[in-house]
């Protein structure tokens, strides 16, 4: 097994695209510092055998609340949708689906899970013909607190951010408390463990492609092709999960990446091969190769072969700053992380990660 350390020195060491920020700042001193509304991809029918609920919600994960729901509705899970997981450290507004045929449902029963410690608000209802599904999102519009801040931020890496956009990591969220995850997926992909729950099952093994993902990128920026066409790279239409192999004129390919149509992916493994091929590909295999055990167990679990763009470029991006504190307001596409975009201005300690620890020591 490797050791823990590993993980979290790779996470840590990620190459960044410009340079490290000189100044620091705190984040999430307050859960209402972090705030994230989400937009779905579709309008909902008004009619159908789903009930949406728009929520809002502080101080309470996507998963506690899909299992309340669960529980004052008589549910199972897979008769909860959700689009995707919010943090638990934030004011998040978020949506819910419940397959609820033919049935009155009374909202006020929604009142029974409120606790002292969490906040739950019910925005808005809406009827459905299909259940919500994870990915069914457009975006997420984030406004984000930054205290205690060592000096200003620089203005001119707003503005290249804001025409360049920023390497579309996974953050830090994604791999749990000290890297926990990784170390999970590690045992289990060489099946050392066997992981019951299918939720925390899923979500081991998705950090471990995640932080493949997340190297292959980091390769890429050390050689700055993050957004360079190189020899049989694959393309990745803007706001969109289609791609496609560059053939003939990289050029014209590369005014495309400039102009933010599309964006160079690169490789989340599973049992097929990657799509890349040439260059792209040997930077891609040079990575996995590191990882027989892992690959040998995506192939093992069936796990399908996808891409994600290396770049995501935030839009509507403000920045607000006054003395030792700035709220940052910008829109990402599905699936990119606020914590990648602030990554590249403010050198941040997340102080929700504090409070993770005195719940892990308890």
């Amino acid at each position: 097994m490797l050791p823990e350390i590993t993980f979290v020195e790779k996470i840590n060491s990620l190459n960044r695209v410009y340079k490290k920020p000189v100044i620091s700042a705190k984040m999430r001193m307050t859960d209402a510092d972090f705030k994230v509304e989400e937009e779905l991809s579709f309008k909902p029918s008004g009619k159908g055998e789903h009930l949406f609920l728009q929520i809002k919600k502080i101080n309470a994960n996507t998963d506690w609340i899909a299992k309340q729901l669960q529980k004052i509705f008589g549910l199972s899970s897979r008769e909860i949708g959700y689009a995707g997981k919010k943090d638990r450290h934030s004011i998040s507004t978020q949506w819910f689906s419940l397959h609820l045929p033919g049935r009155d449902v009374d909202l006020s029963k929604f009142d029974a899970i409120k606790t002292t410690d969490s906040e739950i608000h019910i925005i808005n209802s809406v009827r459905h013909n299909k259940k919500l599904k994870i990915g069914s999102l457009r975006e997420n519009k984030f406004e984000i607190v930054l205290r205690k801040l060592t000096g200003e931020i620089d203005l001119k890496n707003i503005e290249t951010i804001r025409r360049c956009g920023v390497p579309n990591y996974f953050g830090y969220q994604r791999f749990g408390f000290d890297a926990n995850n990784l170390v999970m997926a590690d045992q289990y992909l060489g099946q050392e463990i066997n992981i019951k729950n299918r939720n925390k099952r899923g979500l081991v093994i998705s950090s471990a492609r995640s932080l493949l993902f997340n190297l292959i990128l980091s390769s890429r920026i050390k050689n700055d092709s993050w957004s360079q066409v190189i020899p049989g790279d694959c393309l990745m239409l803007d706001a969109s999960q289609s791609y496609f192999l560059v053939k003939g004129n990289p050029e014209k390919e590369q005014q495309r990446i400039d102009s933010g149509d599309v964006h160079v992916t690169g490789l989340l493994p599973g049992r097929e091969p990657s799509d890349a091929s040439l260059s792209a590909k040997v930077i891609e295999d040079q990575i996995i190769n590191q990882f027989p055990k892992w690959m040998e167990a995506f192939f093992r679990l069936n796990l399908t072969t996808s891409r994600r763009a290396l770049r995501c470029k935030p839009r509507d991006f403000v920045v607000e700053q006054q003395a030792d504190k700035a709220v940052l307001k910008f829109t990402l596409n599905k699936g990119c992380y606020a914590t990648s975009v602030i990554r590249e201005l403010v050198n941040v300690t997340d102080e929700s990660l504090a409070k993770t620890r005195e719940i892990v020591n308890q």
